[in-house]
């Protein structure tokens, strides 16, 4: 989820995240449900570089795209489940690059259930960059 989504639900019910020093707070944490207030901890990574204006809407389709592969690959639901195993079949390099990026992942602190934006770096990012130049590619040369 693109993090001004996620400042729009903390909005709608009177709360607001807002830059704090190195990190990001709540404010009126009570109208927001724990569930909610879980999602954007695991997405905190992503909301501090958004509300630091580094967020465009160009890494978002990069993240989110990897988002999909990695969702993919823990065999959970996707949107085109049949299009990212055909460019996976096709692309075995990138295959091996997103076990490459989990494993970095992983290596951060990730576990498999949580959102992968709080262990992500240069690394897991320049990843994630080819990855999606590649499905885009891909995309391209099918007319899409």
């Amino acid at each position: 989820m693109h993090p001004r989504d996620i400042l729009a639900i903390f909005h709608k019910v009177g709360s607001d995240i807002k830059l704090d020093g190195t990190g990001v707070t709540v404010v009126n944490p009570k109208n927001v449900s724990p569930l909610t207030i879980d999602f954007a901890k695991e997405n905190k990574k992503r909301i501090l570089i958004y509300l630091k204006g580094d967020y465009s809407d160009k890494k978002h389709s990069i993240l989110s795209t990897n988002d999909q592969l990695i969702e993919f690959f823990l065999n959970r639901e996707v949107n085109n489940p049949k299009s990212i195993d055909s460019f996976l079949r096709i692309n075995p390099d990138c295959a091996d690059m997103v076990i490459k990026r989990m494993q970095i992942l992983k290596d951060n602190g990730w576990k498999y259930e949580e959102c992968t934006a709080n262990y992500e770096n240069e690394e897991t990012d320049q990843l994630a960059e080819t990855l999606f130049n590649r499905a885009m590619a891909k995309r391209q040369k099918r007319g899409a």
